[in-house]
């Protein structure tokens, strides 16, 4: 069972837990950003989006820039394959999901990273576009009450060009009685649009430090546009 589809399914439980809990229409309320990023999640894994586009590396690049604000460096696009977006609205709000993969070397192997990055469109709610929530507090949000749990081995500050944010690594997935091992990281940025970056290298057991050296510089080399 690969990463996102056990997260598929604790965004399923967590969805079903709250509607019980709570009138309709009240799961995503604009003035709550850890619900906020929460409905982003649920959404950009569940519901159907309002369109999806694949492109070539440059395109896809492009579409990154002008809708979340962030731009991925020379060397990273020139190995960006399998890239897609997807939109969605969600209460009024839109919404940029896009992801690719990446092959990573390390020694004699070639990993592969999954990157999704979402945001909310620039210039959309500002209500939302200004609320920050740290990866450590987002993750525990996201697996509170789940049948699984993710387990951050470490968070920490990070930068790149024109912003500043953090980055968690979450290093074993909980649940059922089980431990599976996951190298999985999130980067959320100080940005309007709380645009964050989620990176899932697999093999899950490769959480070397050339490969984290390797993931922090690419993250170190992402652009903000305001």
């Amino acid at each position: 069972m690969t990463l996102v589809m056990i997260l598929l399914e604790v965004s399923v439980f967590q969805h079903t837990r709250n509607r019980q809990q709570a009138m309709p229409g009240n799961f995503c309320q604009k003035n709550t950003a850890v619900i906020w990023i929460a409905c982003l999640l649920f959404f950009s894994l569940i519901a159907p989006a309002h369109s999806q586009l694949r492109m070539n590396r440059e395109k896809f690049s492009e579409n990154i820039k002008s809708g979340c604000g962030l731009k991925f460096d020379r060397e990273t696009v020139e190995k960006i394959e399998n890239s897609s977006i997807s939109a969605s609205k969600i209460d009024g709000q839109n919404y940029i999901s896009a992801e690719f993969t990446l092959k990573i070397r390390e020694a004699k192997k070639e990993l592969e990273a999954r990157v999704d990055v979402y945001c909310s469109v620039q210039g959309d709610s500002p209500e939302i576009s200004k609320s920050f929530v740290a990866p450590r507090d987002q993750i525990e949000q996201e697996d509170s009450g789940g049948r699984y749990y993710r387990h951050v081995a470490w968070q920490r500050n990070a930068s790149g060009i024109n912003w500043k944010g953090q980055v968690a690594h979450v290093d074993a997935l909980h649940g059922d009685g089980a431990v599976l091992p996951v190298n999985f990281y999130l980067i959320c940025l100080r940005v309007k649009g709380n645009s964050c970056i989620h990176i899932d290298v697999q093999p899950p057991r490769t959480a070397t430090g050339k490969v984290q050296s390797a993931l922090m510089k690419m993250i170190g080399r992402i652009e903000y546009f305001e």
